[in-house]
């Protein structure tokens, strides 16, 4: 480690949790006992090291070529999201008229498992793995907003394939948290509100940051979406389009199932920065919890990334992995060695004031 001009730490060695590890206590939750490291509190981990995905890629492909079998796509996908989305609609029938109490936990139990599942389903169709056509991948991510409520499947779409080039890249990648949330995002109160925000600052932060141009596909997104809400309004009411939003909501915010916003890139183990998901709450979330097998090879259809972690387990088997999101977000609420900082970067700031 080292101070640039910045007074900002500086990391010049190469992580050495890249490729492989031989550690096998990792399978525990051990993870959440390695976050007090040295780092940046002001900033993120800095390292100038080449994007370690890219790293591992080539060296599954050149000694394991036998794993192209898995490209492709999986048709499957959109069979699931067209019954997802059917299912949600006869969830709104059935308990858009409960008593409050009962309003809220069925869309937090129900509704949000649903939701979030959709919203997996919209990040693999705007990966293209369900069809060959991009426009049906495209026509079936927008289809799958419909049990959500929400327009933002296109959009997504657009900033979450920089969010893969751009990796860990300020102000590339839509995913890392802007400097206002590093300066204000601090201590357990700020940190809940983030994660009850979530979806706000999910949909927000890149449109603010590298506002986009609209195009064609978003304009369809945007009429048939907001027409289906208003077909929920006209012919179930308006506690219809409520109990479908406060689903949504909770689908990507205070719900054990949209950890994995956190699970994914917070350094919670020193120069690591993608994490699986190892547990059972992966059939519910669809195996995005294998992220870090997503991101080496994004052109595998979640259907099979848990038969890419067992064709070359020497890869993933023993690195540092989640086994708990309820730990997780606690962890990340209540460790004062996690934070907005805890991501790593590729470069120093271009600027940086304190």
């Amino acid at each position: 480690m080292k101070k640039n001009q910045f007074g900002l730490l500086e990391d010049l060695t190469e992580p050495g949790l890249i490729k492989k590890s031989n550690d096998v206590s990792w399978k525990s939750d051990q993870i959440y006992k390695q976050t007090n490291f040295e780092k940046n509190t002001a900033y993120f981990h800095i390292m100038g090291h080449e994007e370690s995905h890219a790293v591992r890629r080539r060296e599954i492909l050149k000694k394991h070529p036998e794993i192209q079998v898995l490209f492709g796509n999986d048709i499957n996908s959109a069979w699931l999201g067209i019954t997802f989305v059917l299912v949600q609609f006869s969830f709104i029938s059935l308990f858009n008229q409960l008593s409050l109490f009962w309003f809220v936990i069925t869309a937090y139990v129900f509704g949000a498992t649903l939701s979030h599942a959709l919203h997996v389903l919209v990040h693999d169709f705007t990966h293209f793995t369900c069809f060959e056509s991009l426009a049906l991948n495209k026509l079936m991510a927008i289809w799958a907003n419909f049990g959500q409520g929400v327009p933002s499947a296109i959009t997504f779409g657009r900033y979450h394939a920089d969010h893969h080039t751009f990796l860990n890249l300020e102000t590339l990648d839509p995913d890392l948290p802007s400097r206002l949330e590093l300066k204000y995002i601090k201590g357990p109160v700020m940190k809940f509100l983030f994660v009850a925000c979530l979806p706000l600052f999910y949909a927000l932060r890149p449109v603010i940051l590298r506002p986009l141009k609209p195009n064609a596909y978003e304009v369809i997104n945007a009429v048939s979406v907001l027409f289906v809400d208003y077909l929920i309004v006209q012919y179930i009411g308006v506690q219809g389009l409520l109990w479908l939003l406060l689903s949504t909501y909770f689908g990507l915010s205070v719900h054990p199932f949209a950890a994995h916003l956190i699970a994914e890139h917070y350094e919670f183990v020193n120069r690591m920065e993608t994490y699986d998901y190892i547990g059972w709450a992966n059939f519910f979330v669809l195996n995005i919890g294998y992220h870090t097998e997503h991101h080496d090879f994004p052109m595998i259809p979640w259907t099979r990334l848990p038969f890419l972690r067992k064709m070359v387990p020497e890869y993933y088997e023993n690195l540092p992995c989640h086994t708990n999101y309820v730990h997780t977000l606690f962890a990340y609420i209540f460790d004062g060695y996690i934070g907005p900082f805890s991501r790593i970067v590729r470069s120093s700031p271009i600027y940086f004031k304190q």
